[in-house]
């Protein structure tokens, strides 16, 4: 071979052991980027661990075996990419890879889950307000309370009158009168016998309502305010896994509890009892001497008011409680998608498809059709407060929430709601407000999990209808008397489920 082929040769001979060289330093890197995923994807699921052991909804019986198989898992990537030849270390990089995305998605959905229950459900303090109108005769000079000179005369009993009046002696230092009726009230001034009064905004919503000879032209609003304080809410001593739940529903003034019902839960039997209460219930209220208003009425004075005085009319504890803002009903019925409601008897609603009115002059109404049918928002909450379309009136529009309660719940728990899982929990957060601890919600899911086979069944309390003071005033309207067989029949089943 001569000198200029043996020169070719060692030359083509030392390219290719460069090129193997390069070969070999470009699989060192790339082995490198496969360590630092797998690293990476053990990190990962530490964190959704601790996530998962945070939200603590899964029994250990499922969380156990799901955690050691996903370390295994993690394990076996991680063995295959350092020690493994070329495909098994691809093979390790995917499952790495995988694990990583996995994680990923169960720390979004555990942390904003956690977050959610910790905001949500909670003992403790909770807010208390009522909003205040200073009111004047429509012909007075004052144009507000700066002009105000001589006294003004206010609603003893009313929700917050103390601390409404410590508002105002702020704003304007002024002699203070006390009336024990609304009405009189209403009339002194229309008749020019007083120059101003403070008001619950509620009480001059329902004297414009009721017509007692009103009309809000006869007076003008010179001023309005809020006032709230913060009440102990804490949840009453229950024996473990067995409680009654108290749920009031206000209405879009956030002042008449339209919707009244007691869920009773056993989760040692998984029985659950729903006990609908007719809003005009006419029962003591609570810290009045024996004075009576209807649940509907109660709601202006607080949901704690309703629940101590259903507490002493029924005589059992009623250890929490749900407010819900059925205003904030559309939002969360639309966010699953709507619900599908069944009616026995087609009707068209009497109030008006809209939110903050009940002015049902405009706005279209809802056609509802013997059968089932699908619902958006807003024509829920319009089916929800119909009850002048039924013979059996309210009786009925507590049955239909039963079922709307019932819908929404079923959608809840659909897998439509993970795509749009975190604009659901928003939604949730603005429906209610309550007292249940999280333990207790937790404990719930984790019964459910576990594959508990809930027993749901329904019950109404019933009444005769009749007429009465209302609103712990002078002013008169339906209520309903309750019938003590059915009240004395419905409290021996609650007691009975809690056995």
């Amino acid at each position: 071979m001569s000198t200029k082929s043996k020169n070719k040769t060692l030359t083509n001979t030392k390219k290719k052991v460069e090129s193997n060289h390069k070969k070999t330093k470009m699989s060192e890197k790339t082995i490198m980027i496969f360590k630092i995923v797998g690293y990476f994807s053990i990190f990962i699921l530490f964190l959704f661990s601790y996530f998962l052991f945070q939200l603590n909804v899964l029994p250990l019986k499922y969380l156990i075996p799901i955690l050691l198989f996903l370390f295994f898992m993690d394990g076996v990537s991680v063995v295959a990419i350092h020690f493994f030849k070329k495909s098994l270390k691809i093979l390790g990089l995917v499952v790495a890879c995988f694990l990583i995305i996995f994680g990923i998605v169960g720390i979004y959905y555990t942390y904003h889950t956690d977050s959610f229950l910790n905001r949500s459900f909670r003992s403790g303090k909770m807010k208390v307000s009522a909003n205040y109108f200073v009111v004047t005769n429509q012909n007075s000079s004052y144009q507000s309370i700066k002009d105000m000179n001589d006294s003004i005369v206010y609603l003893s009993g009313a929700t917050l009158i103390e601390e409404a009046k410590n508002h105002l002696n702020h704003e304007k230092q002024i002699e203070m009168i006390s009336y024990d009726d609304v009405i009189t009230m209403f009339t002194d001034l229309k008749n020019g016998n007083i120059s101003s009064i403070l008001v619950e905004q509620t009480s001059y919503n329902l004297v414009m309502e009721m017509k007692q000879g009103f009309q809000k032209s006869d007076f003008k609003v010179i001023h309005e305010f809020e006032v709230s304080i913060e009440v102990d809410s804490n949840a009453k001593d229950s024996e473990e896994g067995k409680y009654n739940i108290y749920i009031g529903g206000n209405d879009f003034t956030n002042s008449l509890m339209d919707f009244n019902m007691i869920i009773t839960i056993n989760e040692k039997n998984h029985k659950v009892l729903m006990s609908s209460i007719p809003r005009d219930y006419y029962i003591p209220v609570s810290g009045y001497n024996g004075k009576k208003d209807t649940l509907s009425f109660m709601g202006a004075r607080g949901i704690e008011t309703n629940r101590k005085s259903l507490e002493e009319f029924l005589g059992i504890p009623l250890n929490y409680f749900i407010k819900i803002n059925t205003k904030s009903l559309v939002g969360i019925v639309d966010q699953v998608g709507g619900i599908d409601y069944c009616s026995d008897q087609t009707y068209t609603t009497t109030h008006a498809a809209i939110l903050d009115s009940y002015d049902d002059r405009t706005g279209k109404k809802v056609q509802v059709k013997k059968g089932c049918q699908h619902f958006n928002g807003i024509e829920t909450l319009t089916v929800a407060r119909e009850r002048l379309a039924f013979k059996d009136g309210d009786r009925q529009r507590q049955k239909n929430c039963q079922q709307i309660i019932k819908a929404i719940f079923k959608r809840l728990i659909s897998t439509n709601t993970i795509t749009n899982y975190n604009n659901i929990l928003n939604a949730l957060s603005d429906l209610y407000d309550t007292n249940i601890p999280k333990e207790t919600i937790t404990d719930l899911i984790k019964e459910t999990i576990n594959g508990a086979n809930w027993e749901i069944s329904e019950q109404s309390f019933n009444g005769s209808d009749g007429n009465n003071y209302v609103h712990l005033s002078k002013l008169t309207s339906y209520v309903m008397n309750p019938n003590m067989d059915s009240v004395n029949q419905a409290v021996e089943a609650i007691k009975n489920t809690l056995k």
